[in-house]
């Protein structure tokens, strides 16, 4: 009978290495945190640079021409039943048998 005789170095081989595995996802989520954090950041400057001032009567949050066509018209087409409709009924019809399996069973 062979007896397994763990040494110390497979406990320390053990030990560190998911101690290893476990510090470089702890990194890496850093590192995710911190580029998003940065993105979040420029995207706020961005966003700042970019607002133009408003004219008197005019709200921020008022939609501009081009996006009420757009809207207009996927109601329109949503409205209008511009898709196709299914019967959800499956037409598939066995007409030949396959021998795809004759060779695990034999007797077919």
């Amino acid at each position: 009978m062979t007896v397994l005789t763990i040494t110390p170095e497979a406990w320390s081989i053990a030990g560190i290495s998911p101690c290893v595995v476990f510090a470089i996802l702890v990194l890496i989520v850093m590192v995710l945190v911190c580029f998003g954090y940065i993105a979040k950041r420029a995207n706020k400057h961005q966003a700042e640079a970019k607002t133009p001032a408003l004219a008197p009567g005019k709200h921020a949050d008022a939609a501009e021409g081009d996006d009420l066509v757009v809207v207009a018209t996927a109601l329109y087409l949503y409205l209008n039943s511009a898709h196709d409709e299914e019967s959800g009924v499956l037409t598939i019809k066995n007409t030949q048998p396959s021998n795809w399996h004759a060779v695990l069973n034999p007797r077919l």
